[in-house]
């Protein structure tokens, strides 16, 4: 029963249901086969774990480290909830937890960076009150609000960093695979930093249905592929 309820989730939802579609669709169509085999075969691939883990690695695997004694600990936002009680997505309340760790524990100011269209700090500063009132932590704390992506979090961090008098020497904190793209721009806005980086996506490969194609390596895959466009990005802009 547990390996017909396993078949059936990985073939029959998103994305193997999509997989077998285009399977099907290449043997009944009559021209241009070949784009549907294709599109599965690379479907397929993107949604299993080795191939997830082929692409999460090279992100996962940057470290980076000035030689420094930092001065401050800068986290970077991933999306909020303002549904949620705890309004950061899990990914970006994991960066929350780990940097208010490193502030605690080398009594360092804790530093937001993230904006949007949810006005992402306003909510973030809600949520790292309710916990440091908990904890009954003292952290000397600074919100930027005005970024929408990695350069601007970069850019209005350094000018936050210029207006309150603070070194730019830090503690960087975001997701594993985000990290080498942050460095570079935080990096070019004349940051010195130690990479923190949190939420790790590669997992070992354990068994036969890390073969079968799932949306949670379809996701992984996605952050990778978004990932590595934002890099080329930064080539293309000389960075």
């Amino acid at each position: 029963m547990f390996v017909l309820s396993k078949i059936f989730t990985y073939l029959f939802l998103p994305p193997g249901i999509f997989i077998i579609i285009l399977l099907i669709a290449g043997f009944m169509a009559k021209r241009l086969k070949w784009i549907f085999f294709t599109a599965s075969l690379f479907l397929y691939l993107i949604s299993i774990k080795p191939v997830s883990n082929l692409l999460l690695h090279p992100l996962e695997s940057f470290v980076y480290q000035d030689n420094i004694i930092p001065k401050a600990v800068v986290v970077l936002g991933g999306g909020v909830n303002p549904k949620d009680p705890l309004h950061a997505n899990s990914e970006a309340f994991k960066r929350e937890i780990y940097g208010l760790l490193l502030s605690k524990k080398h009594n360092l100011p804790f530093v937001f960076t993230g904006g949007g269209i949810d006005k992402e700090a306003e909510f973030v500063k809600k949520d790292i009150e309710k916990i440091t009132d908990i904890c009954e932590c003292d952290i000397k704390s600074y919100y930027e609000s005005l970024s929408a992506d990695t350069y601007q979090n970069a850019k209005f961090t350094s000018l936050l960093f210029e207006k309150n008098h603070l070194q730019k020497e830090i503690y960087l904190v975001t997701s594993a695979y985000h990290m080498k793209r942050a460095t570079i721009l935080f990096k070019h806005f004349g940051f010195k930093l130690i990479s923190k980086p949190v939420g790790f996506y590669t997992k070992p490969i354990n068994s036969v249905w890390d073969f079968f194609p799932n949306e949670g390596n379809f996701h992984h895959s996605y952050k990778a592929i978004h990932e590595y466009f934002g890099l080329l990005s930064l080539k293309l802009r000389g960075l």
